[in-house]
């Protein structure tokens, strides 16, 4: 009978999970804008040529499509509803109503209701991770199996080793995604030593993710005729996208420190918070002899991040860090950072006289107000200027696109010519052959509309006439 409620309330669960996952996907969807970054469009592009010639080696073309993790899904979700732009916006809504859905179900027993929707407003306010989550820029992907590893990690359960290989692979999923995610396992591994102390476990979880690189390294060798030896890793190294390109300079030492404080005011709050954490959590610790493990997993997952993120570096005299100086790298501690600010309030909150329910919910409730009006007036604007629900009318004025430009009727220029010749030629590969990704000079007419980018809605607002 227990096991039959213990069956049911797993159901109940399961199905309450995918409801707000669909919820959110749907409102989500309300602010979708045209696509405006060449790293999404690439995979795009890539996963329908490789449906198309049937050739995996493409696999291998640059460092966008060396991301397995991402260019898999891509690929089965093109398989599934073919060449219709819709599909530019599914994966990376998705990943981001998984990923925000599953830290609240994670949080629901350590946050009370006010502060659990403290947590959603941040997460759903927070500008930079809201934006890349409009297109398929990976930071989605890699912050969800980093989640979930983690619940599969902290997961009460029967089976703690069948567990622990499962978080092995989720961890190596997200490095799939990216290969500075790979430092989320690091992470997992420190929990399992230092505070669970199961050498055991972290053995295996490390050799789950030792395998899963082994068949990788097998597979990416056997897809470039035997050419790599280091499999993935090689194809990277030999990225020039990758910061040792000597075109990229060196940096000093406090430049490394200071990267952090390319973000936006409230998102380096919220970063500054998280690592105040690191010396509040070995405190609360002690003092209350026990914090829940998702948030001792959690802090130290994104803690791993930061520092990988930080220090990684190539060559050392002089300094060259092996990702650029960028803010969009730094966008996947910030789920962490808000789990563990909203934490720390909570427990703050908690120190205060308790002498009633309604009191600390209204601490809470003022808590959330005030973060929220931490976010600086462009997040207003942003989201008010984001509210197009382009989406939901992406198939047909992409469409509309192409078939002007495969007809002559729309000259591209401007440096994203090659990456707006993709979106036309992801409809119409056949028909538009004149492209060499990166190399083409795409041929002009004399009758046709000019186009130098594709950002205003509806689209026909970016067609001018040509001004010689």
């Amino acid at each position: 009978m227990n096991q039959y409620k213990s069956g049911t309330g797993q159901a109940r669960n399961i199905a309450y999970f995918l409801v707000a996952v669909a919820l959110l996907f749907l409102f989500r969807s309300l602010w979708t804008f045209p696509v405006d970054h060449s790293d999404a469009i690439q995979k795009y592009y890539f996963a329908g040529e490789i449906l198309r010639t049937g050739d995996w080696s493409i696999l291998l073309h640059n460092h966008h499509t060396l991301r397995w993790a991402a260019m898999l899904p891509q690929i089965g979700l093109t398989w599934l509803l073919g060449t219709r732009y819709e599909v530019f916006y599914i994966l990376p809504l998705l990943m981001f109503s998984l990923y925000v859905v599953l830290i609240i179900f994670s949080m629901r027993n350590i946050l009370n209701l006010s502060q659990q929707l403290l947590l959603v407003s941040i997460l759903l306010a927070e500008p930079l991770s809201f934006h890349v989550s409009n297109q398929y820029l990976i930071s989605g992907l890699g912050i969800f199996f980093a989640f979930a590893g983690i619940l599969a990690l902290v997961s009460r359960t029967k089976r703690p080793k069948q567990a622990v290989v499962l978080a092995g692979v989720l961890f190596f999923l997200a490095y799939g995604a990216h290969v500075t995610y790979l430092s989320f396992a690091a992470g997992g591994f420190l929990w399992l030593m230092l505070f669970q102390r199961k050498p055991a476990r972290a053995i295996i979880f490390c050799a789950t993710i030792l395998t899963l690189f082994v068949i990788e390294t097998l597979v990416f060798d056997y897809l470039s005729d035997w050419q790599f030896v280091f499999g993935r890793l090689e194809g990277l190294a030999g990225s020039p996208h990758i910061a040792r390109n000597p075109d990229y300079a060196p940096v000093t030492f406090i430049q490394l420190l200071t990267r952090w404080l390319m973000l936006p005011a409230p998102h380096l709050l919220l970063c500054l918070s998280f690592f105040v954490t690191m010396r509040w959590l070995w405190v609360q610790k002690k003092v209350d002899g026990e914090v829940p493990a998702f948030i001792e997993c959690t802090f130290l997952v994104g803690l791993s991040f930061a520092f990988v993120i930080t220090f990684a570096v190539y060559s050392i005299d002089p300094i060259r860090p092996v990702q650029l100086l960028l803010v969009r790298y730094l966008i996947p501690i910030l789920p962490f950072a808000s789990i563990m600010t909203v934490f720390m309030l909570s427990r703050l909150v908690a120190k205060f006289p308790n002498r009633s329910v309604l009191r600390v919910e209204a601490i809470s409730s003022v808590m959330a107000v005030l973060i929220l009006l931490l976010m600086p007036t462009f997040t207003l604007d942003f989201f008010s200027d984001k509210f197009k629900a382009f989406m939901w009318s992406a198939d047909e004025q992409y469409t509309e696109f192409a078939e002007m430009f495969r007809d002559g009727e729309l000259n591209l220029l401007g440096r994203q010519k090659i990456v707006h010749s993709m979106i036309a030629r992801f409809k119409y590969p056949a028909e538009i052959r004149n492209l060499e990704t990166g190399l083409s000079v795409i041929e002009l007419s004399p009758k046709a509309l000019c186009v130098h980018e594709l950002v205003k809605t509806p689209l026909r607002l970016n067609y001018e006439e040509c001004v010689e």
